[in-house]
């Protein structure tokens, strides 16, 4: 014959439990929500310019305590050509994306005349990194309306 036993459960535990299963569930929601990329990997980066003041712009990044210069080269109407500049060698050897990306991203901004530009899964932080850096050196181009 089976003996039947009892559970005595204290109210003190169980709410005890309850705040530390809330606060779990809280935390996790949480650290899913700020490593979540914002708009996904498709979302367009970027915008469509206008009228330049010729000339070579460059805005920097640091990048392993080093700074990395983008320079954009613009004529009055159209961006020219955009290079990485004074990339020191430590900066490449911790960050081996950096140069394909920016060569993929220069032939498409000069291709397309804009930076709204669809970014890969694989670079999405660095191909956000380098269009930052190319909006900035375009703004400083930009003809003041």
């Amino acid at each position: 014959m089976a003996k039947s036993r009892f559970v005595v459960l204290r109210m003190k535990d169980i709410i005890r439990t309850g705040i530390f299963v809330l606060i779990g569930i809280i935390l996790l929601v949480a650290l899913i929500w700020a490593i979540m990329p914002r708009g996904g990997p498709e979302a367009a980066i970027g915008a469509d310019f206008g009228n330049f003041i010729p000339g070579t712009y460059t805005s920097y990044i640091i990048l392993h305590n080093r700074p990395v210069g983008i320079s954009v080269t613009v004529d009055e109407d159209r961006i020219l050509d955009i290079v990485l500049s004074e990339m020191d060698e430590a900066v490449e050897v911790f960050y081996p994306l950096i140069r394909p990306t920016m060569v993929n991203l220069s032939a498409q901004v000069i291709s397309t005349q804009s930076t709204e530009i669809q970014a890969p899964p694989e670079t999405l932080h660095t191909t956000r990194i380098l269009l930052d850096a190319i909006n900035l050196a375009i703004y400083q181009a930009q003809v003041a309306d």
